[in-house]
């Protein structure tokens, strides 16, 4: 029988800023993920694998429901799940500013 994995754990950032993450491998490939951008108990803004692909979520203060997805469909989810890790990481205060317009 083979066990999915799943491991969470949270990044905290300067200025407040955390990341959560949540990741599901199978033999060591990624099956699932959600990483979360988060700024004073609000989402700022998530990759995930939510709906059957990978994709982020662009949120907006103003919006109740996502802007926009933008979709990684040609790119394996490890990669993605990298991507977005680094996205996060190095980009966060833009990700806000986007947020805290829109």
């Amino acid at each position: 029988m083979r066990v999915v994995r799943q491991r969470d754990w949270v990044k905290y950032l300067p200025d407040d800023f955390t990341i959560y993450f949540s990741l599901k491998t199978l033999l060591g490939q990624v099956v699932s993920f959600s990483v979360v951008l988060i700024k004073n108990d609000e989402c700022i803004s998530r990759y995930d694998t939510a709906h059957g692909f990978a994709h982020r979520d662009i949120l907006g203060r103003k919006s109740p429901s996502p802007i926009d997805k933008q979709v990684y469909d040609h790119i394996i989810l490890k990669e993605v799940f990298n991507h977005a890790v680094a996205d996060f990481s190095q980009n966060y205060a833009a990700r806000h500013e986007y947020y805290g317009s829109h």
